[in-house]
């Protein structure tokens, strides 16, 4: 391949290179009036940083004046007046703190919710803009956890990181120039200490970026797995591959353990180090200020002052590391996405260049057109194709699948871009042409209808363009949809919904059947009135008669406009202007029908085989079209009772979430005492302590060990209280050898404590890291699966959407955390900090140590408070970022219907317009919290003044000595600074309660039809001989207790038999083949499977019996071979492989790939054909060699000849099992051995084709007909 090919490759992988980061940082997403807010903050911050070391200038002072007191030099109402003076310099000193930290904390929250949001609408703005070898390799999942998870990372960063290092850098800074004040000598010397803390600290933030960054990486390879398991759980559910899936995506999971584990080792080295290097500065410190005092260089007041100082820098230093880890994350976070945003993609929707034409007859041109998608660039798609369309006119294209035929699509929509060649509108080139302009210009209805989770009217107004909506009033633009919706034989189905054309479709439109969904989206594409409309398999899901109305219809859109058609069933092209054959990427044949039927060439050979009947291939020519345009007129003017039927899936109330049993069968047991089990259990506090244990339980001896290890770090306060006390005690001494002996000895204690508390708290890190990584990876596993054990009828309710049910797998476990690992040391350090201070005092100075004790409920009750408000408001804004990020995953997994309507905009202000809300319902709750907040950093100012002016009035009455007010004031007033410490992790703390909850809800979800349970008889795949009997079977949903599905369905199959379901779209087809998969259980009546009720049986054993092919396939990210493997026996050998593929016709498919078997497919099967995804889907059902086969509309996707020789192989695969067909194509169950034709949920006619046939008026006869391929 030349190097212009591999540049066009290689900038539709990667985006075209840009000269300047167009993302720049994080705070280039702020606003002018952020900026000022930041500003603002930012002085709070120094300022609420700068109160601190203020402390120990005053603690300084009092510290001499207890000294002079103690040696005589100082009165005892001197003391009581500096006591009294220095008390209201502390309540000052409180109050500005509260202030500073309040201004501080609401500044930094309300400009990061800005910049985070301002964050996440330019990164999904970006994403949506890209081309669509982008999302060829990046899965919705990884999206929708980079603006989850990631961006919570960030937000993080802004409001909790950022605040700390500022308020941290002022500390330091302060602190230190009050120690130089003071004597700059000794100051000197501590610096020592910090220089080993700062660079402790620059490189333990540095080296974990790189491995939280692939950490993340694998997280977000793990969400794209998930998205696409959670979106195809219909198919996951009937081939019971839920373990496979499940040990793919922890295989994932299990790749970010060690890099994360890295990132926490290093983490728990800062936090040693930070801890112990403040012990190093006291031993220093004392051991040299000592000397200093014997010489006469200082005062005890002035090296009390120093150290207290330097030590308090030290810690400010500290204090960043138990945010490191958040902070590390954020950093790697805003990496990513920052990348993401700086790709600048090539085919840009949002670009205002490129030429606009008039509106005039402009053919379409490919000339020479080569074409290799990025992705598979061994593979050639297109190889020299030329090829017109005329303006104004129809062509049609038809060829094998695999040809290219829906190549041609995407490249004239740009999602692609040829490798070589032109392609021509007019005498323009069309990748000169502005994106939006040219795609506005057209209309597209794809093989796979997909549909917005949006009422129906919202769904063809999506087709209007954005102008027209704005200026068009609602009834105007109700006219317009009601009449696409005609046009599109869709408006009587819609008005019989108890809603109407205000019915929610659901995710994706599942709630609809499929047929239902394509006349949508035909009425999308008429109600936008191009000048280009093309149609891809437009009209596959639709049964005979809604096929025939409709085409009708696409017919009459398509005069006056070009039209380009691609279609196996060749009724449907035949009266087009010019059709073009393809084979292998180029183009074989072209011209009108009867001539290429007179050349009796490629085509003639397609529609041969087509033919219905054996004895009518002599009748392909050209005949006359008047008796079938009088049939045609006939039935659009008598609609029939078939038009009117109902829909055989639950819909979803607008503005209402469906509870999980809401569309449970009406038979099914109340669910009343069930959802107050749910109200009573979420009420719970232990839920989130009982589920850290249990995910934990395996290394819970570990869990415990590092909490041992905890408790001892958290002694090491009082054991320093006593110590620091012992000092200040040594310093008072008058100058002498005496003074520096035990000065010496103190200083000692003070080393091997620094010693001990680094190994402790190393080791405690350490453990505490693994049992995270553990935590999250176990918690991640177990919740996805837990998604996968659900029933189909979980998946209806709204807050279990796609997008809801993967933010949830991001972001839960995660936040997790909040409640184990780090926060689990910090409180049991806390704990024994509180119990080793209170004992000690009481043994020392019972008196000060009770009044002492008594501050710490304030301080721990504040912090509760907050806990509280925070939680409240964490579980609010968990639901708005899950409506947020479900809505971004939908955006972002319907990219190619979003970029063909140019619908960009549209989501982008739906988008603004969720976090708005969300941003506006958050103020209160943050307003109150950070009120909190700023109570319970300064109260800790409040119980100080407290306690020096009760403890000073004991030293004044000579009630205490001077060891006795310290080891009192040091031990408890730490202990209550611990507290606030602790409480800072309280937005940690709420966000894992709300985790818990989530979880334990999920976790504690049993489904009706559960793949778990053992329960139920065994029965062997071997043994089942396939006879199944319908029984009186009704069926209907809760949600529409009014309605029947399935109504009286009778049905008996013998073992062995071929038996067709036929009628049409929505006659409930597809809800008996749901029945007999139990995916939901009849309403009455009943079910046999070898004379045994099915509901009897246990559920994995009678699924292992059945295999599905549905009509549209699912393939899973992977290579070829791990898709055909998944729910195959596992002694499966590889002639059966080769076998099963040949007779699925899609082995030579696979032999021309590069990698064959190995060939990986990308994000759910998109590097394969529609076609060539059915034949490998085919081809996994065969595998699986069950008694049972189950085809809905198996061959709907497939070409003439693929069809042909996928029918050969699935009429051999019949004859050894008992087969039920869904159709639309008659052709392909004329020879089953009962043919069913269904109407309303009834069996209204049974037989073999020939008898249907001979019934006169009959219902069966009246499709055959109408499905003759040349009209008659």
């Amino acid at each position: 391949m030349d190097e212009k090919k591999e540049r066009i490759l290689d900038i539709q992988l990667r985006g075209i290179s840009s000269s300047k980061d167009r993302a720049g940082t994080v705070f280039s997403f702020a606003t002018n009036v952020d900026i000022v807010i930041i500003g603002i903050s930012c002085v709070a911050a120094v300022v609420a940083g700068g109160l601190n070391p203020i402390l120990t200038v005053l603690y300084g002072q009092l510290v001499g004046s207890f000294n002079g007191f103690q040696n005589g030099s100082v009165t005892g109402q001197t003391l009581r007046d500096d006591i009294s003076r220095f008390t209201l310099y502390f309540v000052y000193l409180g109050v500005a703190m509260f202030l500073s930290v309040y201004v501080t904390t609401v500044g930094f929250y309300y400009s990061g919710e800005r910049i985070t949001r301002s964050l996440r609408k330019a990164y999904l703005r970006n994403i949506i803009s890209q081309n669509i070898a982008f999302f060829d390799t990046h899965g919705a999942g990884e999206i929708t956890t980079r603006i989850t998870s990631d961006m919570a990372l960030i937000q993080e960063g802004i409001t909790g990181n950022l605040s700390i290092s500022l308020t941290a850098a002022a500390t330091f800074i302060s602190a230190f120039v009050i120690a130089f004040i003071e004597y700059w000598k000794l100051a000197l010397i501590l610096c020592s200490t910090v220089v080993v803390l700062t660079v402790t600290g620059m490189v333990g933030v540095a080296l974990p970026i790189k491995w939280t960054k692939q950490s993340m990486l694998y997280y977000g390879q793990g969400a794209s797995i998930a998205e696409e398991v959670i979106s195809s759980m219909k198919h996951v559910t009937a081939f019971g591959i839920q373990e496979p899936l499940a040990q793919r995506y922890e295989s994932r999971l299990k790749k970010a353990v060690r890099p994360g584990l890295r990132a926490g080792i290093l983490t728990a080295l800062m936090n040693s180090m930070s801890n112990a290097v403040p012990y190093l500065s006291y031993a220093l410190a004392f051991w040299e200020g000592s000397r200093l005092i014997v010489s006469g260089e200082m005062t005890i007041a002035a090296v009390t002052t120093s150290t207290l100082a330097i030590v308090i820098g030290a810690w400010a230093i500290g204090r960043v590391a138990p945010n490191a880890k958040a902070f590390i994350s954020s950093i790697a976070s805003a990496t990513a996405i920052l990348e993401a945003i700086a790709r600048e993609s090539p085919q840009n929707p949002f670009g205002t260049d490129g030429a606009k034409l008039e509106d005039g007859e402009l053919d379409i041109v490919f000339h020479n057109v080569q074409l290799v998608y990025p992705s598979r660039k061994d593979v050639g798609v297109l190889r020299g194709l030329n090829v017109s369309f005329p303006a104004k006119k129809t062509t049609a294209i038809v060829g094998a699948s695999g040809c290219g035929k829906s190549s041609i699509i995407g490249l004239l929509q740009r999602f692609y871009m040829p490798t070589s060649g032109h392609i021509m509108l007019g005498d323009t080139e069309l990748q000169s042409l502005n994106l939006r302009w040219l795609r506005k210009k057209m209309s597209l209805v794809d093989q796979e209808p997909t549909l917005f989770n949006a009422t129906i009217f919202e769904n063809i107004c999506y087709g209007l363009d954005e102008d027209m909506t704005k200026i068009s009033s609602q009834e105007e633009l109700m006219s317009l949809v009601q009449e696409a919706a005609i046009r599109a034989n869709a408006h009587d189905f819609i008005t019989n919904l108890p809603l109407g054309y205000q019915t929610v479709v659901g995710e994706k439109g599942l709630q609809l059947s499929g047929g239902q969904r394509q006349r949508i989206c035909i009425a999308r594409a008429i109600i936008r009135n191009p000048r280009i409309l093309l149609l891809d398999e437009a009209t596959s899901a639709l049964d005979v008669k809604a096929e025939i109305l409709v085409q009708k219809a696409l017919l009459a859109a398509a005069k006056g406009r070009t039209t380009i058609i691609i279609a196996h069933r060749l009724s449907t092209i035949r009266d087009a202007d010019n059709i073009a054959v393809m084979s292998e990427g180029q183009v074989v044949e072209q011209g009108t029908h009867d001539s290429l039927i007179a050349e009796r060439g490629h085509y003639f050979r397609l529609v041969e085989k087509q033919w219905m009947q054996k004895d009518d291939k002599e009748r392909v020519s050209a005949n006359d079209t008047g008796d079938q345009s009088q049939q045609d007129q006939s039935l659009s003017e008598k609609p029939g009772p078939m038009l009117a039927s109902v829909r055989d899936k639950p819909l979803t109330q607008v503005g209402t979430l469906i509870e999980h049993d809401a569309v449970r069968p009406v038979s099914s047991p109340s669910a009343a005492s069930e959802d107050a089990q749910m109200r009573l259990h979420r009420g719970s506090h232990a839920v989130g302590i009982r589920m850290i244990y249990d995910l934990s339980r395996p290394e819970m001896a570990w869990v415990i060990i590092a909490s041992a290890f905890a408790m001892l770090v958290g002694l090491s306060v009082p054991a320093q209280s006593f110590i620091f006390a012992k000092l200040i005690n040594a310093l008072s001494l008058t100058p002498s050898s005496r003074l520096r002996s035990e000065v010496d000895f103190w200083s000692l204690m003070y080393l091997v404590l620094a010693i001990g508390t680094f190994l402790v708290m190393m080791l405690q890190g350490t453990i505490f890291s693994y049992t995270c990584e553990k935590l999250v990876l176990r918690a991640r596993d177990r919740c996805f699966r837990h998604i996968l054990r659900q029933d189909l009828i979980f998946f209806d309710k709204t807050s279990h959407s796609i997008g809801a049910l993967t933010a949830l797998l991001s972001t839960a476990p995660t936040d997790l955390n909040g409640l184990s690992g780090q926060l689990l040391g910090a409180l049991l350090t806390f704990i024994s900090t509180i119990l080793g201070g209170i004992v000690i005092s009481l043994i020392i100075g019972w008196k000060l140590a009770l009044v002492c004790t008594a501050t710490i409920p304030f301080v721990a009750g504040f912090g509760y408070v907050r806990l509280v408000v925070l939680h409240s408001f964490a579980e609010k804004m968990t639901k708005d970022h899950q409506d947020s990020a479900a809505y971004a995953s939908q955006a972002a997994s319907l990219i190619r219907t979003v970029a063909s309507l140019t619908m960009e905009d549209r989501v982008m202000r739906h988008y603004e317009s969720i976090l708005m809300r969300q941003s506006a319902a958050s103020v209160k709750s943050m307003l109150y919290a950070s009120a909190m907040y700023a109570a319970s950093m300064s109260v800790t100012m409040f119980c100080c003044a407290l306690a020096f002016w009760y403890g000073g009035k004991l030293l004044a009455d000579r009630e205490y000595t001077v060891f006795q007010f310290f080891i009192c004031f040091a031990a408890l007033i730490s202990g209550a600074q611990t507290a606030g410490v602790v409480f800072s992790y309280a937005p940690g703390i709420s966000k894992a309660r709300t985790a818990s909850r989530e979880l334990d809800t999920l976790f504690r979800s049993a489904p009706r039809i559960d793949t778990w349970s053992d329960g139920g008889k065994g029965i062997q795949k071997s043994a089942c001989t396939g006879s199944i009997e319908f029984r009186d079977v009704t069926f209907r949903y809760s949600s529409r207790p009014d309605h029947l599905v399935i109504d009286g369905f009778n049905l008996t199959i013998q073992s062995g038999q071929f038996v067709a379901l036929v009628g049409p779209s929505g006659c409930g087809k597809s809800t008996v083949v749901g029945l007999l998969e139990r995916f939901f259980d009849p309403t009455s009546g009943s079910i046999l499977v070898d004379g045994q009720d099915i509901s009897t049986l246990n559920i994995r054993d009678f699924r292992s019996c059945i295999s599905l092919v549905g009509q549209e396939p699912v393939i899973f990210s992977g290579t070829i071979r791990e898709n055909l493997l998944l729910g195959a026996p596992d002694d499966i050998s590889e002639a059966s492989i080769i076998t099963t593929c040949k007779e699925a016709n899609i082995y030579d498919t696979i032999l021309s790939l590069p990698d064959g078997f190995s060939t990986s497919l990308g994000t759910k099967g998109v590097l394969l054909s529609g076609g060539q995804r059915q034949r490998l889907a085919i081809a996994r059902a065969l595998l699986r060699d069950s008694p049972i086969l189950l085809l809905d509309e198996a061959t709907a996707a497939l070409d003439s000849a693929s069809e042909a020789a996928v029918q050969e192989a699935l009429s051999r695969a019949a004859r050894k099992r008992t087969t039920i067909a869904v159709a639309h194509r008659l052709s392909t169950v004329r020879d089953a051995d009962v043919i069913c034709v269904m109407q309303k949920g009834r069996a209204v006619e049974k037989g073999k084709h020939d008898e249907l046939m001979r019934i006169e008026g009959g219902v069966y006869r009246a499709l055959v007909e109408m499905q003759n391929p040349e009209g008659q």
